[in-house]
């Protein structure tokens, strides 16, 4: 292969640190959707979209602790595997 396993590492943890990142923006993105649709359709303007785009901020911050805390699990495992 044209990587070293050591290119394919920080390849890994790379693409594990930008997941992190489109969690948070997915996720918020899907929440300020969510309740400008709901408020266009029950016209409760603006009170869907404060909620579902706070609910979306949540469970983005959620899904990057999640992921930090995976990613961490597996850095010890390995670290642990190293020794």
């Amino acid at each position: 292969m044209f990587f070293r396993k050591k290119d394919s590492e920080t390849w890994q943890n790379l693409s594990k640190a930008s997941l992190i990142g489109i969690h948070l923006v997915s996720c918020t993105f899907v929440g300020l959707l969510l309740g400008y649709y709901l408020d266009k359709w029950l016209n409760t303007r603006p009170w869907f979209l404060i909620i579902f785009l706070l609910f979306g901020i949540a469970a983005g911050f959620k899904n990057m602790y999640l992921e930090t805390k995976k990613i961490q699990k597996t850095d010890k495992d390995e670290s642990n595997q190293n020794n």
